[in-house]
């Protein structure tokens, strides 16, 4: 069953409508300094994007962290489906820095664009 260019932007627009919050999308650049190495910078490419963070925990995931065992949690970010985002970019949402793990980009009839993100700390 097909639709219609219509009914997919009409779809799209109500997506749009339910994303709550703003982010900003950072992208890097790479210098190199004085002694052979790499610097990274990050760019606020896109501000004010709408945009939507959820807390997921899809299934138990630990890490050693500090010597010590600690629960890892997955976010997961829902923009518009047109906003340009991939795994080189970086989310700041609330002062908080996630890095892109996984983008979400196989679905026929986009109407949203999801990322998987973890924290920067």
């Amino acid at each position: 069953m097909a639709i219609s260019a219509a009914e997919l932007a009409r779809m799209q627009a109500t997506a749009e409508d339910h994303l709550p919050d703003t982010c900003t999308i950072q992208v890097v650049t790479q210098t190199m300094d004085e002694i052979g190495g790499w610097s990274e910078s990050w760019a606020n490419t896109y501000t004010s994007v709408a945009c939507r963070l959820a807390a997921v925990q899809a299934r138990a995931a630990e890490a050693i962290v500090g010597a010590e065992l600690a629960a890892v949690t997955s976010w997961v970010l829902t923009v518009a489906h047109d906003q340009a985002l991939d795994e080189t970019m970086r989310v700041v949402h609330d002062s908080e820095a996630y890095e892109i793990v996984q983008i979400e980009d196989t679905q026929s009839w986009r109407t949203a664009k999801r990322a998987y993100l973890r924290r920067v700390d």
